[in-house]
């Protein structure tokens, strides 16, 4: 089967420079809160996501809210709160390991749609009737900040609400280019009160950048297939073996090493990411077990 046309994925041209992720270099309580952890967490009741997501969203926009009530940034006319922090909060507290919550789109997919917005509008008011266009104005910043955010892999919806306010909102259209950083300045305090009160009882973020493997592994490691990893974990004729479906398979296959989907199948940017968040957990999931059974296997050399 042929690609799709008009398929593009930016991440491919740029994680290759991007590092891999140094977390666990960390002392323990730092790299707990930057959402590091060595072993899978347990997954936790739904009450309890509730209260959780009450705690965060509360804390978050109260530290937004009393920062930007401060002199410096009230000279400049800022409201109280940018309205889409609010829908932010939602996706930062509760639904925490979705790709549109992780810190990249938080804070990348407002940043490039304020700016987009406020670029938009800008350019409406050279028109003498900016006031009768702002809809129009309003719909295009939307439009390409969508466009935007699909290109850089930034998706973040309340974003979109950014650009739209930067348009049809008086109060925001006076901000002009100081709402990029005010926008900027609330979403890295949402994610930084997220890495707190997210890391309680759940784990937050699932990824900094992206849930590819930066590893960047030798090919002929990747043709193995963790063939050799499955063997040392104490499984000597390793795992039951796949299936070995052919082109015209109906199946995803998720192991802890690489993704199969069928040709035919096409995948957004977004759907990509939730099968890379699936074999991460998975790899996570794999390793606890190799070491609870090489304990296994050594306990029994020792008392034989």
């Amino acid at each position: 089967m042929r690609e799709p046309a008009f398929d593009f994925d930016v991440d491919h041209y740029i994680n290759r420079f991007v590092l891999r992720s140094r977390l666990h270099l960390l002392p323990t309580p730092i790299s707990w809160l930057l959402g590091y952890r060595a072993k899978p967490m347990r997954r936790i009741g739904s009450v309890l996501v509730w209260l959780w997501a009450f705690i965060g969203a509360f804390a978050g926009l109260l530290v937004v809210e009393a920062v930007f009530q401060t002199d410096g940034i009230k000279d400049h006319g800022a409201p109280t709160v940018i309205a889409s922090l609010g829908a932010a909060a939602i996706l930062e507290y509760h639904t925490i390991d979705s790709p549109l919550s992780q810190p990249r789109n938080a804070i990348l997919g407002q940043v490039f749609s304020a700016i987009i917005g406020v670029g938009v509008t800008k350019l409406f008011q050279l028109n003498s009737s900016f006031d009768s266009l702002r809809w129009i104005a309003g719909a295009l910043s939307v439009g390409i900040a969508s466009a935007f955010m699909g290109f850089t892999n930034t998706i973040h919806p309340p974003a979109g609400a950014t650009a739209l306010l930067a348009a049809t909102t008086p109060e925001i259209t006076e901000l002009g280019w100081f709402l990029v950083p005010l926008i900027l300045l609330g979403s890295i305090l949402l994610v930084a009160v997220g890495c707190v009160t997210n890391n309680i009882q759940r784990q937050f973020p699932m990824y900094w950048w992206t849930p590819a493997d930066l590893s960047r592994p030798k090919e002929d490691d990747v043709e193995r297939k963790g063939e050799d990893h499955e063997k040392e974990a104490g499984f000597p004729g390793g795992l039951p073996s796949e299936p070995n479906f052919g082109e015209g398979r109906h199946h995803i296959l998720i192991s802890d090493k690489h993704i199969e989907i069928p040709d035919w199948l096409s995948l957004d940017a977004e759907e990509r990411s939730m099968l890379e968040v699936l074999r991460l957990k998975l790899k996570e999931g794999f390793g606890s077990v190799s070491s609870r059974v090489t304990d296994r296997t050594l306990v029994q050399d020792s008392n034989s």
